[in-house]
């Protein structure tokens, strides 16, 4: 009988502890921080899913996983009782562009514990409202996974040099269980070609490599290895109708991916249609909308007035994956991008482009 009872015991404590596993729990104690609410947000600020108050600087939250178990970047910020937002971000072990580097979220580990006091910061090309603050936490206590992003420098995949794909694969097999390395290959798997991701990803070990994340990229980047059957798809414009991404009877063509929601996006509108009153006939403009919204794509359209080719595909859909590809998409935009007719790649620019930088993009050959 007491064999029984210890084994029951046993299973509790199993049960109990795959329940903890499943979720994350931030346990927050600021001496230094007002009364008010503490907002938890996933992926970025304006998607915020949970809040509490805060007493005495004494917060806490549990977010439940989802069925994926894979982890999510979360990250907190703080109303106090008389309307003055406070916007956290944390101090990283790592670097971005030679520099310290703080980033403002960190990943759904089963623990993560903010204590300590608040500073506040204001970097001097920054202006701010009264009832607006930047403040750096104290260094939190977190997981490995956590550990591995803030010990990752903030452009450790940006600027490819050829060199750097051996250091990529060293850093995978330090952390071979790392999500984040694993979501940044994937934000940024068309800077490298399709044999150097694919040893990239045999770098990673263990539960990760079955992993809904992981198993899309391979799939994609078996795709790549046999692109010439692989096309672009029709896409429809605003009135409905299928058309071609690029008309033959032009030598070039400027295509710009963008969104409704994007303000860089918008920001660069007027210089394209400066550039494109006075580009040559002989290079064809279009811009392709990646917003899931229609709607929100149509009112963009009125609002804008561009006197070119525009088109939509949802980023959600199997069509979106053929210009991830053949165009080397990745999900950052604006996305501008010079093809020739047969989709040779002559050019290409991610981020907001200066009059200069889009002429000569425009004139390469």
């Amino acid at each position: 009988m007491k064999l029984n009872t210890f084994y029951f015991i046993l299973f509790l404590l199993f049960i109990l502890s795959c329940s903890r596993d499943k979720q994350t729990v931030i346990e927050g104690n600021i001496p230094n921080l007002p009364d008010g609410t503490v907002y938890l947000y996933k992926d970025w600020a304006g998607n915020k899913i949970d809040s509490t108050r805060s007493k005495n600087g004494v917060f806490s939250f549990t977010y439940k996983w989802d069925n994926s178990g894979e982890p999510v970047y979360l990250g907190i910020d703080h109303k106090d009782d008389k309307g003055i937002s406070r916007l956290f971000s944390f101090p990283t072990h790592a670097k971005y562009r030679g520099s310290g580097w703080n980033t403002s979220t960190f990943l759904s580990d089963s623990v993560i514990s903010i204590k300590g006091n608040i500073k506040d910061f204001t970097p001097k090309e920054l202006m701010l409202t009264e009832k607006v603050k930047l403040v750096e936490g104290p260094p939190i206590i977190t997981g490995r996974q956590t550990e591995v992003y803030y010990n990752t420098d903030g452009d450790f995949f940006d600027n490819v040099k050829s060199n750097k794909t051996n250091i990529i694969k060293e850093k995978i097999k330090q952390y071979p269980y790392s999500y984040h390395l694993l979501y940044k290959l994937v934000q940024n798997k068309n800077n490298y070609n399709a044999d150097e991701i694919k040893s990239f990803m045999e770098s990673f070990k263990g539960d990760i490599t079955q992993s809904s994340t992981y198993k899309k990229l391979e799939s994609y980047n078996q795709k790549r290895f046999n692109k010439k059957g692989i096309m672009l798809p029709l896409l429809e414009d605003e009135n409905g109708n299928q058309l071609k991404v690029i008309d033959t009877k032009y030598k070039k063509h400027l295509i710009i991916f963008w969104a409704s929601w994007c303000g860089p996006c918008k920001a660069e509108i007027p210089l394209l249609k400066k550039v494109h009153s006075k580009t040559d006939a002989s290079t064809e403009f279009v811009s392709i909308s990646i917003d899931n919204d229609e709607n929100a794509w149509k009112k963009a359209l009125k609002d804008e007035k561009m006197e070119w080719k525009q088109l939509i595909v949802n980023s959600s859909s199997p069509a979106y994956e053929s210009f991830q590809i053949i165009l080397k998409l990745n999900n950052a935009i604006p996305y501008t991008v010079l093809v020739n007719n047969n989709l040779k790649i002559l050019a290409s620019s991610t981020g907001l482009s200066s009059e200069e930088e889009l002429n000569k993009l425009i004139e390469t050959n």
